[in-house]
């Protein structure tokens, strides 16, 4: 007998009745279940945060695997650490029993000096070198934040209850933020109400963020996938109606109003809004986003990896309509394993990979207001699920940024993988402009654009490849011109107002007009 690849606490086979042969089927009470365990330990992993002081306190989530990717929940043994940082202090073994299901959290690790580390973790089924780790001596201004902002549970066509989805992407994946993006089609009232309520329930200020979040999933011609995020606690939830089936008795059958269009959605979203805090994020999906529908307030970012695939050729379409979006991934879980997808096997041209997608923010502080506020504006990279380092600016301007200049760029890109760096590509209005090879696994440098001339406008993000295959992506940053003079509005023609082909800039020129 076949069984999936991931483990389940409760896989049920759903049983319908057709109890009066009257073409209505209901479900049985009590239907059976079978609990899917965990194979065998094959493989040791660990997770840290990116960001560390010296001399205090952080820690590590160390995994123990099966060959499938689950925590290998009967594994007893020992691990060993070890550091980069020869001053570090840290537990030298981490001792494992049943009970912990394959996961420990290790804290108090403290590393004595700055400068980038990481810490391995080995036993006797192998060894893994963790993420890089910046050490200051003091805090940044910001903290570099990881999450996953697209994940489902049973409550649409996931596995898993919502609780749990929390549990596994705060103390297995260790991850900083999480969202559930269940199919609003799919939720009702009912599960809505108490999604939110297990939603703010995990909202542990200063350690792990949630966000309350859902997805509208309309047809591509309708404006296809989008999740939503809004920065309150309890928000109200809009459908889409495009796979409404009066005899499917596990979705939303109210009579309610729902959006059927995005552009309706929005609509909806506008009347509720306060200013920035809301927003729909587009991805591929099941119903791919439309990139000829836009809304510059509620659209700030757009998904380029997650299960599905590496999609960011169909993102550029975005940008390539003038749209400033910002760059994120994240899993699309349906597994209940935020923050860490899926196993992908192994092929002849593709080695087995787990974690296809990430999304890195460059926060204040792990609170609510301060992650909502650093997506909105852009402050955001995605990976394809490892934790690679990456900074960008253009101008001293950092990611995600729009800025009004006409002197010649300066772009500062910095990398730390996780492996070898291939290449890094600095791309120009979606077109690569300038490559520098990898000679490890850092790498920094500066560059200007010979082609810049004053009165041009563009865009610039960076693409790091790793040898291993795996990538980063940072988002944009936005250069236009100086709007003109009073004096340059009266001796210039209307046409020339208006041709601009940034709906903003445009926008802002016909009121000085």
């Amino acid at each position: 007998m076949r069984v999936q690849s991931f483990d389940e606490e409760q896989f049920t086979f759903k049983v319908y009745v057709n109890a009066l042969a009257d073409g209505r089927y209901l479900p049985l009470a009590g239907s059976p279940s079978i609990e899917v365990l965990a194979s065998s330990p094959h493989r040791v992993q660990i997770v840290m945060p990116s960001d560390a002081l010296v001399g205090e306190p952080t820690w590590a989530i160390v995994r123990v695997e099966d060959r499938y990717g689950n925590p290998a929940a009967r594994f007893s043994g020992t691990v060993r650490l070890s550091s980069t940082d020869a001053t570090a202090r840290l537990p030298e073994r981490v001792e494992f029993v049943e009970v912990d299901n394959g996961v420990r959290r290790v804290e108090n690790i403290r590393f004595g000096q700055a400068g980038d580390f990481r810490i391995t973790a080995a036993s006797e089924i192998g060894r893994k070198r963790g993420n890089p780790v910046r050490v200051r001596e003091k805090a940044p201004d910001r903290l570099l934040l990881w999450g996953d902002l697209h994940g489902h549970t049973l409550y649409s066509d996931g596995r898993g209850s919502v609780d749990a989805f929390y549990d596994f992407a705060r103390n297995t994946a260790g991850l900083d933020f999480c969202a559930v993006t269940d199919h609003a089609f799919e939720v009702t009232d009912a599960q809505w109400a108490h999604s939110k309520e297990i939603t703010n329930e995990w909202y542990r200020p200063g350690e792990f963020v949630t966000l309350q979040a859902y997805e509208w999933s309309g047809l591509t011609e309708l404006g296809g996938d989008h999740n939503v995020f809004f920065v309150e606690n309890d928000p109200p939830i809009l459908r889409s109606r495009s796979y409404y089936d009066a005899r499917n008795l596990e979705m939303y059958h109210g009579v309610e109003p729902q959006p059927e269009h995005i552009d309706d959605l929005f609509l909806r979203l506008e009347g509720i809004s306060g200013g920035g805090d809301i927003f729909a994020i587009p991805h591929w999906g099941g119903r791919r986003a439309n990139p000829e529908f836009h809304h510059p307030e509620l659209q700030r970012m757009v998904e380029i990896f997650s299960e599905h695939r590496r999609s960011a050729e169909w993102a550029m379409q975005f940008l390539q309509n003038g749209q400033r979006l910002g760059i994120i991934a994240s899993t699309d879980g349906h597994y209940g394993n935020p923050g860490y997808g899926f196993l992908r096997p192994a092929r002849s041209d593709r080695p087995q990979e787990i974690g296809h997608a990430a999304v890195a923010v460059y926060a204040v502080d792990r609170t609510r207001e301060s992650l909502f506020r650093a997506l909105y504006e852009r402050r955001t990279y995605g990976t394809s699920g490892e934790r690679i380092l990456l900074a960008f600016d253009v101008d001293g301007h950092a990611m995600g940024s729009e800025f009004v200049s006409e002197a010649t760029p300066m772009i500062e890109v910095e990398v730390v993988g996780t492996a070898a760096i291939e290449r890094v590509d600095v791309t120009k209005d979606t077109r690569v402009v300038h490559s520098v090879a990898g000679s490890g696994e850092s790498l920094k440098f500066r560059w200007t654009d010979p082609d810049f001339k004053p009165g041009d406008s563009a865009f610039y993000f960076v693409r790091a490849l790793q040898a291993d295959g795996e990538e980063a992506v940072s988002s944009p940053v936005w250069i236009s011109p100086p709007l003109p003079t009073p004096a340059e509005v009266g001796t210039t023609s209307s046409a020339d107002l208006t041709s601009s082909p940034e709906p903003q800039v445009a926008e802002m020129r016909r009121k000085i007009q």
